[in-house]
């Protein structure tokens, strides 16, 4: 039987010990503890201590019953060693009074403490972290390798959903180092290089990474002047492309010949929704060659060709087309040159399309019995919500008819109706408001040409938005009157100064077409001294700015004329040009 003191014996030191984070009560076994108290320490120094060695107390075990009794005196231990039979009983007495101080605890095996186990373990890095610092890299790897410096903007972008770099112009290369650090992209969804200058080279990279790239669904391209050369790279991407959705090449430079890709671009792709193609050169063969396209395809939902020169038998073409296509919910067509016969042909289509619901035909100046033909068809169709007609040759009179036209219709579902920045008057006005009573109708409109018809006599009221006190001396212009011509009629007793009652009854005698209210404002301006009077010197002062105005307004006549004359030499080039190639 073995006896208790052969057993390892784990004991307390007492003192707690800080290890990483937490705060712990440090155990030992008899076998490694080795006593550093003063007590330890005086009889180390004395010579008095115990053995070291195999044999030393540090490495003997220890029972918590230790017998007093079982303590061999020196000498008469067997086996003992003869430094234990040296010890003075004293030493043995103080031994035994030093170890019963050792409050022994539980028996175990001490295999050690991990200090890194009380510290707390970082959390792993989330994966949205991890890919835009992969990205950024890839794309600085790749403006090193072609020579070039990363644009900083650029870099910030690499974290977002989308990446939108306007106006930077990172040109052609640029573009490809762009492009070489998106291949393995899987989180931007959009991308917009809007005038960048990237040109044919950079939009053929940028359509070599769509390739491999199925993320993106937006791709902004426009005003980057990529012709043909790059639309032939885009047209070749969009052909096995099922990812993107909207496509913007406004501002491309494509002219008639380039069509050709426009038109395999709407037959082979199913999932493009919208289209952007304006502010380029497509005029009538273009216009033709994409109508055929438009016609078949029924998955495109917005086609926007405004701003190019889509007439004769192109702008007729896209007109006809509606009535066959069952996709397009929004086609613009603004600033073309569409004309009668296209108005007819559009008017016919949106009676029979129920699918279409935004025309934008603005800017195509189109004349009354133009607008008359397409609102036939407009106030018939049940499918058509929103038309824009601003800019076209509309007068007041006009703007009435459209709006009797809709409000008599039981099927025009028209709610927004645009005439833009052309003037109404408050006839309109008051139909409009009759009109919104019984139906949803926002009307956008420009200036309201007021008329005083409370007072019969000759000339229509002016707009109230103008100036009263230019339209008096303007009056005043027209019929060669002077000022002081105007103060001697008024100024019945000599004094070169009227009130304010004199000159109203002058001004209506006078039959100037102003209403008592435009008259109080005017009075307003010229009596600047406040006086209640209209003298003979603020009537000269008014004169005086009335001709600055009046001079800046012949100016800016003169170069609308000039601008329209050049439009008159472009239409007559174009023309030309046209009938040459024909």
């Amino acid at each position: 039987m073995q006896s208790n003191a052969s057993k390892p014996a784990f004991i307390s030191t007492g003192k707690e010990v800080q290890i990483g984070s937490k705060a712990a009560t440090l155990y030992l076994s008899s076998s490694s503890l080795k006593l550093h108290d003063k007590r330890c320490s005086s009889r180390e120094s004395s010579g008095a201590g115990l053995p070291h060695g195999t044999g030393s107390v540090s490495q003997s075990p220890v029972q918590s019953d230790i017998d007093r009794d079982s303590l061999v005196k020196p000498g008469t231990a067997p086996g003992r060693s003869t430094a234990y039979s040296r010890r003075s009983l004293e030493d043995d007495k103080n031994l035994s009074q030093d170890l019963s101080r050792l409050q022994p605890i539980r028996e175990f095996t001490f295999t050690g403490y991990d200090i890194m186990a009380d510290k707390t373990p970082e959390p792993p890095e989330p994966e949205e972290e991890i890919q835009p610092r992969k990205r950024l890299q890839a794309y600085l790897d790749s403006c090193s390798h072609l020579g070039i410096t990363p644009v900083t903007y650029l870099s910030k972008q690499m974290s977002n959903k989308g990446i939108v770099m306007r106006n930077h112009s990172i040109g052609p290369v640029g573009a490809r180092a762009l492009a070489i650090a998106l291949l393995s992209n899987d989180s931007i969804t959009s991308l917009d290089l809007e005038d960048d200058g990237i040109e044919a080279e950079g939009a053929i990279a940028i359509a070599e990474m769509l390739e491999i790239n199925q993320n993106i669904t937006d791709v902004n391209i426009s005003e980057n002047c990529i012709g043909t050369k790059g639309l032939r790279a885009i047209s070749k991407l969009m052909a096995n492309n099922s990812v993107i959705q909207s496509l913007d090449m406004s501002g491309s430079n494509l002219v008639d010949n380039d069509a050709h890709f426009l038109a395999d671009i709407l037959k082979n792709n199913s999932t493009l929704k919208e289209l952007i193609l304006s502010h380029n050169g497509i005029s009538e063969q273009g216009g033709y060659i994409l109508a055929t396209a438009i016609a078949n395809n029924d998955t495109l939902r917005i086609l926007d060709l405004s701003w190019n020169h889509l007439r004769g038998k192109g702008s007729l073409a896209i007109a006809a087309s509606l009535q066959k296509n069952i996709g397009l919910r929004k086609l613009d067509v603004a600033w073309n040159g569409f004309a009668k016969n296209d108005a007819i042909v559009l008017g016919k289509s949106i009676k029979e399309n129920t699918t279409l619901k935004e025309l934008d035909i603005s800017h195509n100046r189109l004349e009354k019995e133009a607008l008359g033909f397409l609102m036939q068809g407009v106030k018939d169709s049940d499918g058509l919500e929103i038309l824009r007609l601003g800019g076209n040759c509309i007068t007041p009179d006009l703007a009435m008819v459209i709006l009797t036209c809709i409000g008599q219709s039981e099927t025009c579902r028209i709610n927004l109706l645009d005439f833009g920045s052309n003037e109404v008057d408050e006839n309109f006005l008051t139909l409009l408001d009759d009109l919104q009573s019984t139906k949803t109708l926002n009307v956008v409109y420009g200036q309201v040409i007021k008329r005083d018809n409370a007072r019969d006599r000759k000339g229509d009221g002016i707009d109230g938005n103008l100036d009263a006190t230019y339209e008096l001396y303007k009056y005043m212009n027209e019929h060669n009157y002077r000022v002081i011509d105007l103060m001697k009629w008024l100024d019945k007793d000599g004094s070169m100064s009227v009130s304010r009652e004199e000159f109203k009854r002058g001004m209506i005698t006078a039959e100037v077409p102003l209403t008592e209210h435009q008259l109080d404002v005017m009075l307003d301006k010229l009596d600047t001294d406040g006086d209640g009077e209209v003298d003979f010197a603020e009537l000269l002062v008014g004169e005086r700015a009335f001709r600055r105005q009046l001079r800046r307004k012949q100016e800016r006549e003169k170069a609308a004329r000039k601008e329209r004359q050049k439009l008159k030499e472009i239409d007559k080039i174009i023309l030309s040009s046209m009938n040459d190639k024909t």
